[in-house]
């Protein structure tokens, strides 16, 4: 209180019978004490925002088990980009802070043509890892990391056999872009596609 009633010249007697529940006598002292309150606020979330803002932008996402990502401090590797610690393979993704958009782990660009015009080259696309490939839903979209290590974006259907997946591309040229099968133990990772950004 002290430190209120010297900010805002607010008596520090007044600012205890507030806080006690007396109402304030003077309507001029009440908004003097919000634009202070407001501006403190307001000074509180800059701090959170720069703190946020000093983060890597970049985290490590485990493809073989849920541990939380960790935030990538060397930035050495690209987004996208699959790297090696300690025999574990992990993929780097954007670091993201939007609730709205619901569970992300990360956001990845889309390199290619192969998925246009729904995810164009250069977009960008939310992604969380799947914990049960029995649990992919026909017709959705997905990131899929086969075992060469390579990342392809592509609506996944039920394959002809029991264990394997199609990969279809949304581009009309299915001649350059052809649907392709995969066993589930040709693919490293799948992750559920959230949302895109267009930049």
């Amino acid at each position: 209180m002290p430190v209120i009633a010297t900010e805002t010249g607010i008596a520090k007697e007044t600012l205890y019978k507030w806080e006690k529940g007396t109402k304030p006598s003077r309507i001029a002292d009440y908004f003097t004490l919000k634009a202070y309150l407001d501006r403190m606020e307001n000074n509180l979330a800059e701090e959170a925002f720069d703190a946020e803002s000093k983060k890597p932008a970049t985290l490590r996402l485990l493809l073989r088990n849920r541990r939380p990502a960790v935030l990538q401090t060397d930035c050495k590797a690209a987004t996208g980009s699959i790297i090696f610690s300690n025999d574990e393979p992990e993929l780097i993704v954007d670091r993201i802070n939007a609730p709205f958009l619901g569970f992300v782990e990360g956001v990845i660009e889309v390199t290619g043509h192969s998925m246009a015009p729904t995810f164009s080259n250069g977009c960008r696309i939310t992604i969380s890892r799947l914990t049960d490939n029995r649990t992919l839903t026909s017709g959705q979209y997905y990131y899929i990391i086969d075992t060469n290590w390579q990342g392809i974006v592509r609506r996944v259907y039920q394959g002809e056999k029991g264990n394997n997946i199609q990969l279809v591309s949304d581009n009309p040229d299915q001649f350059a872009f052809p649907p392709m099968e995969k066993s589930l133990d040709q693919i490293e990772a799948i992750f559920k596609i959230g949302a895109s950004m267009r930049v």
